[in-house]
């Protein structure tokens, strides 16, 4: 689905820099007459950001796609919301201080440890340089651990034993055996997710009043807002105290091929959650892999059910996607 048909359909097209292969002024002066709002990517799953940064490192091929396309959208009153991916960060995850370890010891290298508090001080970094631009807002993504069998480093085992007087050395599968003990284990990666929205709004709004949406990956074969919670470690009643929860619906597998199947009806009930917290902010929708329209009369049904304010599709996948999505389906 081209640019023009998904702004024809009010939703708000996800420009990745590194998979446009156009420069700011081209993409603009085929696609601008046609577009009020747009997102573009900031700071990628690379670790790598599209602006010439002080603290981050920077794409040599699209050092100032960022800065310069929010710069001349905004002069010709396109809207832009900088999308950051937050945790995912293969630069920094590479990095044996800083990645997210698997339950047994292993580093995973594409996802940083949502514990290391000096990574939220990075970000927090990145996220102000980033709004020093001409932007409506920001999309936090991948705020979240890579699947329940983090993080297990030495440190965040040490001081979660501590806490619940339990030994030093436990896996999941331990945990697993008493269902009080796990439920302190989940509600203790909830907090450390928090304690990052939080850090990091606090930051954002005492610099510039500007829209915060936060993505919650909602997938319905891991039990969709349960498995948000088992696996990512996010909570959608949280993300609503920092920014506007945005569901990263799907992302790894098939949506519905139609509104009249079972399909989405059994698709509805996962997201009958989202339903019952509507009235309590407002709902976003992210979904990626939108390569054609057959899929818009279930984004706009989902639309309407679920009183979605913003829609954000990015019209292909993300360019690390086979990589992301077996760190998701628990291959790596």
């Amino acid at each position: 689905m081209d640019i023009r048909t998904i702004s024809s359909h009010n939703y708000i097209p996800v420009i990745d820099p590194v998979f446009l292969k156009q420069s700011p002024d081209e993409f603009l002066a085929e696609n601008g007459g046609f577009l009020s709002e747009v997102a573009v990517i900031g700071k990628s799953s690379s670790g790598f950001v599209h602006y010439r940064s002080t603290t981050a490192p920077t794409d040599r091929d699209t050092n100032e796609f960022f800065s310069t396309f929010s710069t001349i959208a905004d002069s010709i009153g396109i809207k832009v919301y900088g999308f950051v991916n937050g945790l995912a960060d293969s630069f920094l995850a590479s990095n044996p201080g800083y990645s997210a370890i698997k339950d047994g010891g292993n580093p995973n290298v594409d996802f940083v440890d949502p514990f290391k508090t000096s990574y939220t001080n990075y970000l927090k970094s990145i996220t102000t340089e980033i709004i020093g631009f001409p932007v409506k807002g920001l999309v936090l993504d991948n705020i979240r651990f890579p699947r329940e069998v983090y993080s297990f480093c030495e440190n965040c085992c040490r001081r979660f034993s501590e806490r619940y007087d339990i030994e030093r050395i436990f896996s999941l599968t331990d945990l697993q055996k008493d269902a009080t003990l796990l439920n302190q284990w989940l509600t203790w990666r909830k907090d450390a997710i928090e304690n990052i929205l939080r850090e990091m709004s606090e930051n954002i709004q005492s610099k510039k009043a500007i829209d915060l949406d936060i993505t919650i990956d909602i997938d319905p074969t891991l039990d969709a807002e349960k498995g948000a919670l088992k696996h990512f470690g996010q909570d959608i009643s949280v993300i609503g105290k920092y920014g506007s929860p945005t569901i990263h619906l799907s992302a790894w597998t098939p949506l519905p091929n139609a509104v009249d199947t079972p399909e989405y009806q059994t698709l509805l009930k996962s997201l009958i959650f989202a339903k019952n917290y509507q009235t309590q902010t407002k709902l976003n929708l992210f979904i990626w892999g939108v390569e054609n329209e057959s899929i818009v009369p279930i984004i706009d049904a989902l639309k309407e059910e679920l009183s979605i304010n913003r829609v954000y599709i990015q019209n292909h996948f993300p360019i690390d996607y086979q990589k992301r999505r077996e760190i998701h389906m628990g291959l790596v």
